[in-house]
């Protein structure tokens, strides 16, 4: 490992990390608390104090190094010194100008460590709010994440990120409460064709494979889901392989077929059973 050069806790490398963290979630709660500032008649908010502790942080920050844009600074400072006035006669007359000549000096300090722009347009960012998710160890976090990657093949480096967000929107999604937990991933669409299928092959680094399909239009009545090509899968496996059904772990939805094992010699017969499957739509349509 390369020799470290500096001495402040933030600056190391771990430690840079877990420093961004921290400006990150600072800015999040002043986000959030800004926001509630917005018509607000109260002299008791939160707000000052998670501008002032945000405004501490940005001591130490790199310039140009803070989540937020500089069009965001202003509009957090336009609201608070609203609320600011309509709020005024409730402090003593002896603290009022330093109260706000104090909150200028913080807007100042954030404005200047802030970004110039924002990948995320900051409009759409004041209303977010964001809560941490915690697991109980390590272990399950882990497993969580793998679990996730089963679902989301295409982008695993956030995979547990969508499928949290699927469970928010199904907590949210009062007219649908029936619809799969599955969050729509872009990617191009395969040709309807018949008999056209797509698995893909996933290694984890436990030592468990996976085979995942998410695409069905080219398959005929009831393999044209996952839930319905597990069963045609099943079914060709009772026949053809009946020892691997046991090595097999099937967790597959309504849009998804999904299929783990430690063997990769199950999941080859799991891929002939497919194609099989494939075949047999093939050849029926151009009978």
């Amino acid at each position: 490992m390369a020799s470290i050069e500096f001495s402040d806790l933030h600056r190391t490398p771990g430690g840079g990390i877990g420093f961004r963290w921290q400006l990150q979630a600072a800015t999040q709660c002043a986000r959030e608390l800004i926001d509630e500032l917005k018509d607000s008649r109260k002299p008791d908010m939160s707000a000052s104090g998670a501008i002032h502790g945000l405004a501490l942080l940005a001591k130490e920050a790199s310039r140009r190094n803070l989540p937020v844009s500089e069009m965001e600074v202003d509009y957090w400072k336009e609201m608070f010194f609203k609320w600011f006035e309509s709020v005024k006669r409730y402090f003593a007359e002896s603290v009022r100008e330093e109260f706000k000549s104090k909150a200028e000096a913080d807007f100042a300090l954030i404005r200047e460590k802030a970004d110039i722009r924002s990948d995320t347009p900051w409009e759409q960012l004041r209303t977010r709010y964001e809560r941490p998710v915690r697991f109980p160890t390590r272990e399950a976090f882990d497993l969580a994440c793998d679990r996730a990657k089963a679902k989301y093949p295409v982008n695993l480096g956030i995979a547990l990120d969508k499928y949290l967000a699927a469970c928010v929107q199904r907590l949210l999604d009062t007219d649908d409460v029936e619809r799969p937990l599955v969050v729509k991933v872009k990617e191009e669409a395969a040709a309807d064709r018949p008999g056209t299928v797509a698995p893909r092959f996933i290694t984890f680094d436990d030592g468990v494979y996976s085979i995942v399909v998410t695409s069905f239009g080219g398959l005929q009545r009831p393999a044209n889901s996952g839930l319905g090509l597990q069963k045609a899968v099943q079914q060709r496996l009772r026949k053809t392989a009946p020892s691997t059904l046991d090595q097999l772990e099937f967790d597959s939805e309504s849009s998804m077929f999904v299929v783990r094992s430690h063997s990769l010699d199950s999941l080859a017969a799991v891929s002939q059973a497919i194609f099989t499957t494939a075949a047999a739509a093939k050849e029926t349509s151009s009978s």
